[in-house]
């Protein structure tokens, strides 16, 4: 069993999956389908201690949705957004830049 690291990066365009995401950390039923971006982080790896994430557990992401709503995804929900998706719209950032 690995422990799985975090793959996309703060500010990346992302597209959250309308289905076959997994039990773990599953989107709103609103978010579901919906363009968004990776949000700052507050989550931690903790390697070697035990506040590491359980082998196989997919990481966790906080997104922000275009329509303004951040939320907590898990990893196997999330894909990049589609080549020529639109930007994401300037609200999206509503965290300090």
């Amino acid at each position: 069993m690995v422990i799985r690291r975090h793959i996309f990066k703060v500010d990346q365009r992302i597209l959250i999956k309308s289905l076959d995401g997994g039990v773990y950390m599953p989107p709103s039923e609103g978010a579901k389908g919906c363009l968004a971006v990776i949000a700052p982080q507050l989550f931690q790896e903790w390697p070697g201690t035990f506040l590491e994430r359980e082998p196989d557990v997919p990481p966790e992401y906080y997104v922000t949705t275009d329509n303004g709503i951040t939320e907590t995804v898990s990893e196997d929900w999330l894909e990049p957004a589609p080549a020529g998706s639109p930007p994401p719209p300037v609200e999206e950032y509503p965290w300090p830049t």
